[in-house]
This record gives C-alpha cells, structure tokens and sequence, in this order.
C-alpha cells in the first residue's frame, strides 16, 4: 500500500470518528469531491407510498456513472479497476482499516456521508469469504452506520474488486419497516440466529439477527449455501445485503435477487427507465439519474420493478425447508 494513499489507519478505537475526519478533509483537499457533496444541495427528493411500503425517489444526475455502469466481463477486463489503490485519483486517501481494507470517500455520493471500503487486493466481489469482515466493519463502525453490499452481479459497479459501503443509519425506509414487530415472520432458526421475512415489502427481505458475530456469520453462509442449491448455481446467488450493528447485537438485512436490471431500463426512446436497482434502491431509496424517470416514477412501476428484480418468495421458502433439513439430520 502505498503510504501516499493512507490518511490515517484503525486498528481499533473511534472509526465513526475517523470517518467523519476522512471526509472533512477529502472535501477541502479533493476538488471533485467537494463538487459531489456540494452537488447533494441541489438533489430533489420525494415520497412514494407504495401497496404496503414507502420508497424515497432521488434525482441525483451525479449517479448516472454508477447507474449505466456495464458489468459485462470483456468491458471490465479492458479498463483499469477503478478500486486498486494505484488507479484512485492523486487527491484521493483513506483510513487503512486494521490493515486489509481501505475506507475511501465515495465520490458520487448518494447521501451526505457515503464511503466505499475496498479490499487492498484485487479480488472479486464474495460475500461468503468476507461476512466475517463485513459483520467486524459494521460493530466498529457502530449504530450511526450501516454497511452495505452489492452482489457481483445485482449493482457492484467493480464486481472485479471486493468491496463494500457505509452510508448513515435511518435514511432507508427499509430500516425503519424492520422494527416493525408484526412484519416479522419467523422462517427458521439456525446456530442460534433467527431468520425472519419482512411482510409487504413489495419483495423479499430475509433478516438475521444476533448478539455473536460468529453465530450470525455461520447462519448466514449456511442461507447462502442453500440458496444455491434451491437455485441450483455453482456461483453466489445475486443478493443486496445492509447490516448494521448497535450495542452488540448485528442486524442483516438480506434482498435476494432474481435480475440485477428490470425490463425498463433496456427499452429504447421514451419508455426507457433508467434505475438500476442495487442494494441501496432495494433498501428503498430510488436513484434517477434522469430528471425525466424522477417525474414520471409511480408506485405501480416501483413495484413492478421490485418484483421483477427480487427472487420469488417461494425460491426463498425452498431454501429455508432446506435449511431446517440439515439442522434436523443427526
């Protein structure tokens, strides 16, 4: 790693606190970034009450990279990653995060803290080798944040690269509907873990919860391995993942996926929508990029797109019966 890139480094301590100095800082000194933050001023909002749910639409032009973004393996394979330390812009540094992991300035952010936490080696995008580090990044960082993750092939702009977000706790409705005792349905139990399913969602959100970042950790392999068996794939089923933590106890938010992009956004002309969910839309927060599909978005298109996007609950349900299989066999 080279020192010129690190600003400071954690290897315990206040990381909500280093954060909040990281990207002070980055917007004094990183031009482009101070234009982004400066940007989120002019960001329209609005609200969208949806059958059963509500989402938050945002205008925000700055995305549109990050929206259009081709995951396609010959564009990635001819560009450089956009991750690695050596490609990341002169003015741009970050907090080396207990020596694996670099937290950096998001600069097209969504909300008015928004990181990126990438891993110091080029490795693809695999939550099964990283929920361990996922859950840590999450107790560090605390209850004023929530870490995200996009699948390789459901919204990572560089599923090349291993990386994953932090973006402020409570500015996704799906955070808030989760406390919500009666949209709880318990689905199983596993290592101690309870897994439960968000009722009227508008799509499906598994949620784990726990107070042993092992137990927590195990649970959730073991839903992912099932998950491809129900599907049955080799590779890590398409999923949006938000996990937070507060006073020792995790919290997974899990949004299965069945597409990574609704019909919509490959229409041509007029009824093209351009929103690629990832996990932050799945979380209920809507990016457009394009002033026009900001105007014209209703419920009824946000809730098609989420069901066309999530995996069908009775993927869901196959997998978990699976589940309690293994848990029962002697």
């Amino acid at each position: 790693m080279n020192a010129d890139k690190i600003y400071s480094t954690f290897d315990g301590g206040n990381l909500q606190r280093l954060c909040d100095d990281l990207i002070a800082e980055q917007q004094n000194s990183w031009l482009e970034l101070g234009e982004a933050y400066g940007s989120l001023k002019g960001v329209r909002v609005r609200g969208l009450g949806c059958d059963g749910f509500a989402v938050r639409l945002q205008h925000n032009p700055g995305r549109t990279i990050n929206t259009l973004a081709s995951v396609d393996r010959e564009d990635i394979n001819a560009r450089k990653c956009f991750l690695c330390a050596e490609n990341l812009p002169p003015e741009q540094k970050g907090i080396l995060y207990r020596g694996e992991h670099l937290i950096l300035c998001n600069p097209r952010p969504v909300f008015h803290s928004h990181l990126t936490v990438t891993h110091i080696q080029h490795s693809p995008q695999n939550i099964a080798d990283s929920i361990d580090s996922f859950l840590r990044l999450a107790a560090d960082l605390g209850p004023g944040w929530t870490v995200l993750y996009n699948g390789p092939k459901c919204g990572a702009s560089a599923p090349d690269h291993l990386h994953f977000q932090a973006v402020p706790s409570g500015w996704m409705p799906a955070e808030k509907v989760i406390f919500e005792e009666k949209r709880q349905a318990l689905l199983a139990e596993v290592d101690g873990i309870p897994l439960s399913r968000i009722l009227g969602a508008g799509r499906e959100i598994v949620i784990l919860t726990g107070d042993n970042r092992a137990a927590i950790g195990s649970a959730f392999k073991k839903f992912l391995t099932v998950l491809q068996e129900a599907l049955g794939i080799g590779e890590e089923p398409m999923m949006n993942i938000a996990g937070s933590c507060e006073e020792g106890s995790w919290r997974l938010l899990v949004f299965p996926r069945a597409k990574h992009r609704p019909d919509v956004f490959f229409r041509k002309g007029d009824e093209r929508v351009v929103v690629s969910p990832a996990v932050i839309e799945m979380c209920g927060v809507v990016v457009a990029p394009m002033e026009r599909d900001f105007e014209r978005l209703d419920a009824p298109l946000v809730e098609g797109i989420y069901r066309e996007v999530s995996l069908d609950a009775a993927t869901v349900d196959k997998a978990v019966a699976r589940m309690l299989l293994m848990a029962d066999s002697p």
